[in-house]
């Protein structure tokens, strides 16, 4: 969702994620580092565009931010040190990566974050 020529969303499109899908996202979050602000936004961004979908969060340790999808880690901050973007927690990235189980920010930098 950067707007840039040439990228594409690998999400799919919000009416394919019926109700009741099964896909569940787990954020794991700071809360002394003050994260719960952008675990609130992202859950936001998630409903409004995926009504279907189940987020939920909990506490993680310090300077967590870890998302998993139907159990699978697909970010973590304590690993990438920063906040994940779209194609880092693409609900159809999931079981698709390969070697790690999730992608390496570096590649992430010229893409617009999900939440800051």
């Amino acid at each position: 969702m950067s707007g840039e020529p040439g990228q594409t969303s690998v999400a799919p499109p919000p009416e394919e994620v019926e109700p009741g899908s099964g896909v569940r996202i787990m954020v794991e979050y700071c809360e002394p580092c003050g994260f719960e602000a952008t675990y609130l936004e992202l859950a936001s961004a998630v409903k409004e565009q995926y009504p279907g979908i189940e987020i939920e969060s909990r506490l993680g340790g310090t300077g967590a931010f870890e998302i998993e999808i139907n159990g699978q880690l697909v970010f973590s901050k304590l690993e990438n040190g920063g906040f994940p973007y779209e194609k880092d927690v693409s609900i159809c990235s999931v079981g698709r990566t390969s070697g790690s189980s999730y992608p390496n920010s570096a590649s992430s930098r010229h893409s617009t974050p999900l939440a800051h």
